[in-house]
């Protein structure tokens, strides 16, 4: 039971609030807090509001801290530790790696930007590393100790320790290519993996380097990649990509014919087709529009059984034809949100195109007009770039009294004849001749994720790939390294969070994620002595924030981060 006593001392009468009980059959005062003078109890009385704290410090907790407990659940941190140990003092590589790829999902931007950010985040607190150990020199400098072959047995001792955590799928791979442009200089000529090449960015002045990514087609999670030169085609890495995907399943003593390679039309090729049988895996391929067996491709959506209800709108039927030489199982595959897709990018080309046509033409007619026809034919040609607008617009262009006239028209007929038999179909190949068609189609949809992260890399909605200035090819390599492995991250967390939030899209996640920081509180002492007392909270948090900080141990992470 509490009460107020006072205690005499100097002719002064100080209060103290006591708590008394029985301590060996004896009444024993066994916790007393000063409260100072009669004036300062009266001061306390009179103004009963909370002290007003003398400084607030705000760390980010929610991104940084679920990434940080993801790298340690996946045993992604253990791991990069075993293979760059730490040094007796300071961060070793695997710090610096891991808060490289947690910076580009965070912040994203060049690495003399990572010490101020790192030293606003939790990270600070739960490495306890000076901020200036994470400087862009040091960052420089510990990457440039990291070697072509140890990145490689990073990526196969990584599928390894995730097998052993049952955290890959039922082996079901999506393989996919794409690039991305770099500031290196053309007259740097020690760089041989930025080189100059067709930009699916529309960087075309610029120098690019491809990559070749592997993911798992159930988690997401990035099971291999390889950085190659810019200029090499999608068609060309192929082979290679199958060398080390063999070699990472050798190793890890995963059967070949268990795994199932999910590839893109891009990679379709006669050549790729007996890479792919010489490789021993199983795969499903969708073929370009032109390959594909035309008793097939012709069939009417009536004529294509519906799939079942995990994929609404879609379409599709099965024959086993010759492709390549070979019997195939081939599947026709209609998508009704696919189609609707294409005839909306489908018509707003058409749109622009027309306009810049009129504009052209009524150009042509003014009597100052001065156009070749070799630079008319050539700018309408790239106008008419794409494939469905050109089957759809046709231009006339003739010479009279010495000037141009350009006349276009829609079909009408090709425009339809586009809608029922060309838009929302896919064709696929595969070599799972016991499957249905229903089956493929589903392991297809494994590429539609690989999409997305490339969409997320290029986009910086997921992780900033760029802006990238290394101008080295070892630099180049490490930097792909842990950008693939901030992917891995953030798409395990991602789906941790589905237990406390279906449905959450990784827009969505990280959106929530990101406001949840933790604010350090100082307030002043209760008397006259005594050091400053310290108070930490967590930010105000909606039911969504609540529910993953809960699901994804934030709540654990700020209570053991403040003991």
């Amino acid at each position: 039971m509490a009460s107020l006593i006072a205690k005499k001392k100097a002719n002064k009468l100080y209060y103290y609030v006591v708590e008394s009980a029985r301590v060996d059959g004896k009444p024993r005062i066994v916790h007393q807090t000063y409260l100072g003078t009669a004036e300062k109890v009266a001061a306390l009385v009179k103004d009963r509001t909370a002290p007003v704290p003398l400084e607030a410090t705000a760390l980010d907790v929610g991104l940084p801290g679920a990434l940080w407990l993801a790298a340690q659940q996946t045993g992604v941190f253990e791991l990069l530790q075993s293979l760059w140990p730490q040094p007796r003092s300071g961060p070793s590589p695997a710090h610096y790696l891991l808060l490289a790829a947690i910076h580009r999902i965070c912040q994203p931007g060049p690495k003399t930007e990572v010490a101020g950010w790192y030293d606003r985040t939790i990270l600070r607190s739960l490495w306890d590393f000076s901020p200036e150990r994470f400087s862009s020199q040091e960052f420089w400098d510990c990457f440039d100790r990291i070697r072509e072959e140890e990145l490689d047995q990073a990526q196969a001792r990584l599928l390894g320790v995730w097998k052993q955590k049952q955290l890959v799928g039922r082996r079901l791979l999506a393989y996919d290519t794409t690039n991305f442009y770099t500031y290196v200089a053309s007259t740097n000529t020690r760089n041989e993996l930025a080189q100059r090449g067709h930009n699916k960015q529309g960087r075309h002045n610029l120098r690019q380097v491809g990559l070749s990514y592997v993911m798992d087609g159930d988690n997401g999670l990035s099971l291999c990649h390889h950085v190659y030169p810019g200029n090499r085609a999608d068609a060309e890495e192929l082979p290679e990509a199958l060398s080390r995907i063999g070699a990472l399943l050798d190793r890890n003593q995963m059967a070949r014919d268990s795994v199932t390679l999910v590839l893109d039309k891009g990679s379709a090729a006669l050549a790729n087709t007996l890479e792919l049988e010489k490789a021993g895996v199983g795969w499903i391929s969708a073929l370009p529009w032109n390959q594909a067996p035309a008793e097939l491709r012709d069939r009417s959506v009536e004529q294509l059984p519906a799939c079942g209800s995990s994929q609404p709108g879609v379409r599709a039927a099965a024959e086993k034809l010759f492709v390549h030489g070979k019997e195939y199982l081939c599947v026709l595959k209609y998508s009704a949100c696919f189609a609707s897709e294409q005839l909306n990018s489908t018509t707003a080309a058409l749109t622009r195109v027309t306009q810049k046509l009129r504009r052209l033409a009524t150009e042509l007619s003014r009597p100052q007009a001065r156009f070749t026809e070799t630079g008319i034919r050539n700018k309408i040609h790239r106008w008419l770039s794409d494939p469905f607008v050109r089957e759809v617009l046709h231009y006339g262009l003739e010479q009279r009294e010495d000037r141009w006239h350009l006349t276009f028209e829609v079909d009408s007929q090709a425009l339809l004849q586009l809608w029922s038999q060309r838009l929302g179909r896919t064709v696929l190949l595969t070599n799972r001749m016991d499957w249905t068609a229903e089956q493929v189609v589903a392991g297809y949809s494994g590429q539609q994720q690989i999409e997305r992260v490339f969409r997320g890399l290029k986009d910086g909605d997921w992780l900033g790939w760029g802006p990238m200035y290394h101008w080295t090819d070892s630099k180049i390599r490490v930097h792909a390294f842990y950008c693939m492995l901030g992917i891995s991250l953030l798409q395990y967390v991602h789906r941790q969070s589905q237990t406390a939030w279906p449905d959450l899209t990784v827009e969505q996640l990280l959106e929530q994620l990101t406001p949840i920081q933790q604010f350090t509180l100082l307030y002043p002492p209760l008397g006259d002595k005594g050091p400053n007392r310290v108070a930490t909270v967590l930010s105000k948090q909606t039911l969504v924030q609540q529910a993953l900080a809960h699901s994804l141990g934030l709540d654990e992470l700020c209570s053991t981060q403040r003991r």
